[in-house]
């Protein structure tokens, strides 16, 4: 009887390069431009939680998270990466001190919190009426709307905490967010002229990303 063949492992080296050149470019950098790379989000661009710790006290603190999050990423992680990106623009679109801190969690400050809570919401309607499109590798466009979060703001990021869990469990009751589904979030896959081929599926890897 024959032996099974051996599982030869596949190695992964686009990722490998990847990582390589990345180790290169970081070697390159000035003591500035290192500071700046510790102190950014690489997924959003945005300052990173450090950043947020540097900066110092501030009268109002507003802490937030992605609905849908774990949702989205059974399209590919990089489709996460995208809403997480879109939600960082909207941030910035409203005007907002933004900070991304881990995960789908992003952090703001402010001197008023009844500013600091308005401006979250203009970020919320900006986000929700954006289209947000994934190109995928075999030529199909992800379009993701009516992307959302929930935030809390207070004087202390314990506070903020505290409000944040409040929102979102009045929210989970007027079903408007359920932990795992995407709710009110529509995905759906369409050729680049906008025929739509098919909703809530997911092909090949992301290649690219337009917000």
């Amino acid at each position: 009887m024959p032996a099974e063949p051996e599982h030869v492992p596949v190695t992964p080296t686009r990722d490998r390069r990847f990582n390589l050149e990345r180790r290169r470019r970081v070697a390159e950098l000035s003591v500035e431009e290192m500071r700046r790379e510790l102190l950014t989000s690489e997924v959003t661009c945005l300052p990173n939680r450090r950043a947020f710790e540097e900066a110092g006290p501030c009268l109002a603190v507003a802490l937030s998270d992605l609905d849908g999050l774990k949702a989205l990423n059974q399209y590919g992680y990089a489709v996460g990466d995208a809403i997480l990106r879109a939600k960082a623009i909207a941030l910035t679109d409203a005007g907002l001190d933004a900070y991304h801190d881990k995960g789908d969690e992003f952090l703001c400050r402010g001197n008023d919190a009844v500013d600091l809570e308005a401006r979250l919401e203009c970020a919320r309607t900006v986000l929700r009426n954006r289209s947000i499109f994934v190109l995928l590798a075999n030529g199909i466009t992800l379009r993701i709307r009516g992307a959302d979060f929930s935030y809390g703001v207070g004087i202390t990021l314990e506070d903020a905490e505290t409000r944040l869990r409040s929102q979102k469990a009045e929210r989970e009751a007027r079903s408007e967010l359920a932990r795992g589904h995407l709710c009110r979030i529509s995905v759906s896959v369409e050729e680049l002229d906008g025929e739509v081929l098919h909703s809530d599926r997911a092909f090949g890897a992301v290649t690219s990303v337009t917000v």
